[in-house]
């Protein structure tokens, strides 16, 4: 049995829609050299009315972050819907049409990523991108309006 090779980079992504939802989700995105060092961080908001449309979303933007700054480096991108990642990988079908074009776009991004992987991790393994999409959805105003 041949050993597999572990990616340069793991890419660890989440999104969230909010509770309640409100139609805006934050996305947070976290690259990490294979040793797991941080070497970069986004969030962001985009318009999602579910959990499962905001984790479509920030698979795509880690997928996308990803052929923009590191192109062709093997990767490994996490996220903890496992939903999203049977769906990706072809494992499950994908139902709700308002998805189908996240799900074609997560697809076209993952086949310009040769050797990507995309595995679903825990929830507890995935906090600094929940963290980081949760001060992309809200964190920032509730910084900037706090008053003592």
């Amino acid at each position: 049995m041949a050993a597999v090779s572990a990616p340069a980079l793991i890419v660890q992504v989440d999104g969230t829609p909010g509770f309640p939802p409100t139609g805006i989700a934050g996305l947070g995105v976290v690259v990490r050299r294979a040793g797991g060092a941080i070497i970069r961080t986004t969030c962001l908001r985009i318009a999602a009315a579910t959990s499962v449309e905001a984790e479509y979303h920030a698979v795509i933007a880690g997928l996308a972050l990803l052929l923009r700054h590191y192109p062709g480096t093997p990767a490994r991108c996490m996220s903890d819907c496992q939903v999203v990642v049977a769906q990706i990988r072809g494992a499950n079908a994908v139902r709700v049409p308002r998805l189908r074009p996240l799900h074609a776009k997560a697809v076209e991004l993952a086949a310009s990523l040769p050797g990507l992987e995309l595995v679903a991790i825990p929830r507890e393994l995935n906090r600094l991108a929940d963290a980081l999409a949760w001060e992309a959805l809200e964190g920032r105003a509730s910084i900037v309006s706090f008053q003592q």
